[in-house]
């Protein structure tokens, strides 16, 4: 009788064969330039972080990143140096299995989208923002931090041009803005493992050879995602109220959408719209995509996806299908909020160098002389790096997938950042 074959364990294989594990857990509909290939090398490490624990655990070791099509680097040093980038969706289980990994950090950002009748005056706009500033703003009893000035976020004004049935105000305004308030320990747990003693504390550490990860299990999970859940509803509240308070004048709600929060205990959206319709967060199917200031945004309706054509024209059917994960990209649900960096001097990257815990992304140069040696950019933190907002590309490859449906497009008339 034949001795049977002892499938090794996840733990128990090298470096090189946990990151080649980790890839085929990554379905990728990015655009396949620069930082869309910086993505997807980083979540490999996430990932794999992420196999490793989950088996220490119980659970079945199949974590998976479905990233939507402005895949691209995170800015935040913490997360990008824990294995995960941007723009689209972590899955680590069923949704019901109570661990939580929190060096993806939450940041409960979203953008509000704001109707009106009159095309508001940029500089009454200035005038009340400094008001709300020089004063006190609480909300359920935490003062407000008016974050609408830091990194990608913004508050912008925009005519309106109904593609569709959709019936809208002629004009816009969009708020983007999250809830740095929340991140730490001064209202209690906090959401943020680097900034939150008291996170800190009830955190396990799990050490793996490609860093450390911070987890919640059981109870901790539970009070999580309960957190999570509040400082979401928060970060919407406050984005409404901030509207009221700077424009001053009838204005209807269009949507108010997250692209960054836990779903439940075992999915993360990050940096991408979650279009499934029968989440409690979500309270509308219309959602806004701002690419640049100079450039025109739009309200999307959002579709349940992805659909089995789109997964197999992404030529992603056979790898669902052998990793047991069809049903689970038909419910990806995910749609851009934005067009995603872009890093216009770099050609593409060859290699990842590894010391320690760190790693040093090795990238070619664009504008190479011919008989010249190639040029090369090494660098570890990518928030380091000279960055551009990508076109319309994104837009475009959004419809083709089937994400969702243009309903109206918003002209730029400015935007206020200050």
């Amino acid at each position: 009788m034949e001795t049977p074959v002892l499938k090794k364990k996840i733990s128990e294989l090298s470096k090189k064969k946990l990151l080649e594990r980790a890839e085929q857990y990554i379905f990728s509909t990015g655009l396949n330039d620069a930082a869309s290939k910086l993505c997807r090398l980083n979540m490999r490490y996430g990932l794999a972080q992420m196999h490793i624990i989950q088996e220490k655990y119980g659970f079945e070791p199949n974590a998976y990143f479905i990233s939507s099509p402005d895949e691209t680097i995170s800015r935040n040093s913490y997360r990008w140096s824990s294995g995960y980038g941007y723009g689209g969706k972590i899955v680590w289980g069923t949704g019901k299995d109570k661990i939580v990994f929190l060096n993806t950090k939450p940041n409960h950002c979203g953008i509000l989208v704001g109707g009106l009748w009159e095309c508001p005056d940029p500089y009454e706009l200035i005038k009340n923002m400094n008001e709300i500033k020089s004063k006190e703003l609480y909300i359920d009893n935490i003062l407000v931090n008016w974050d609408f000035d830091k990194s990608n976020h913004f508050i912008s004004c925009f005519k309106t041009k109904s593609v569709s049935d959709l019936k809208i105000a002629p004009y816009v305004f969009l708020i983007h803005g999250s809830a740095p308030e929340l991140r730490g320990d001064k209202y209690g747990i906090g959401v943020y493992i680097d900034q939150s003693k008291n996170l800190q504390d009830i955190s396990i550490e799990e050490v793996t050879p490609f860093g450390t990860q911070s987890i919640l299990l059981d109870k901790g999970a539970e009070d999580y995602l309960i957190l999570n859940n509040e400082v979401l509803e928060f970060s919407n509240k406050k984005r409404e109220i901030v509207a009221k308070e700077l424009f001053k004048m009838k204005f209807e709600i269009i949507c108010n959408q997250p692209h960054q929060f836990l779903k439940d205990y075992n999915s993360i959206y990050l940096g991408s719209n979650c279009t499934d319709p029968s989440s409690p967060l979500i309270k509308s199917n219309i959602f806004p995509i701002g690419l640049r200031a100079d450039l025109q945004a739009y309200l999307f309706k959002g579709n349940q996806n992805l659909s089995e054509k789109t997964i197999k024209k992404l030529d992603l059917y056979e790898k669902a299908q052998k990793l047991g994960l069809m049903e689970e990209l038909t419910k990806a649900n995910i749609l851009p909020h934005g067009a995603g960096y872009s890093f216009p001097d770099i050609k593409d990257v060859i290699q990842v160098l590894e010391y320690k815990d760190q790693r040093y992304f090795v990238c070619n140069l664009n504008k190479e002389k011919k008989g010249k040696k190639q040029r090369l950019k090494i660098v570890r933190y990518v928030s380091d790096l000279q960055f551009e907002y990508r076109r319309n590309e994104i837009i475009q490859k959004t419809v083709d997938m089937g994400l969702g449906k243009i309903m109206v497009k918003l002209k730029p008339l400015f935007s206020l950042k200050a």
